[in-house]
């Protein structure tokens, strides 16, 4: 009987603590973010590792892709598609010597940002 009653008490003192515990300590920012630019298909191919066991609530929800320092595309999502390791694709043009800086924010904490320079036009660039 005084067994039950710990472990009940135990148990409230855990729900309330979780409860009351800040979100951004069970969210992690985008640990990694890969650019690479296909010259041939005018295609900029993002692959952003973010892990989340709760897609639906802990995701990628935008994804910022600059050009020499201009906006060229915002994309906003309401989930991750996968666990760890997203590819998402966009139609770019790009000229050798073009910046290209892409920003990947979580929904509930942090963000991380990569940029390449287009060095040549005949294939692709990987960064």
């Amino acid at each position: 009987m005084r067994y039950i009653r710990y472990l009940g008490f135990f148990l409230v003192v855990l729900l309330v603590s979780v409860s009351l515990a800040p979100w951004s300590a069970y969210a992690t920012p985008p640990r990694y973010i890969k650019i690479q630019y296909k010259a041939d298909t005018q295609t900029l191919q993002v692959t952003v590792s973010h892990a989340t066991p709760v897609r639906k609530i802990h995701y990628i929800y935008r994804i910022a892709v600059e050009k020499n320092g201009v906006l060229e595309q915002s994309h906003f999502y309401t989930m991750q598609p996968r666990f760890f390791l997203n590819t998402y694709e966009y139609n770019m043009s790009a000229n050798p010597g073009d910046v290209i800086t892409v920003s990947a924010f979580c929904i509930l904490f942090g963000y991380n940002t990569r940029l390449t320079t287009v060095s040549q036009i005949e294939g692709s660039i990987q960064v």
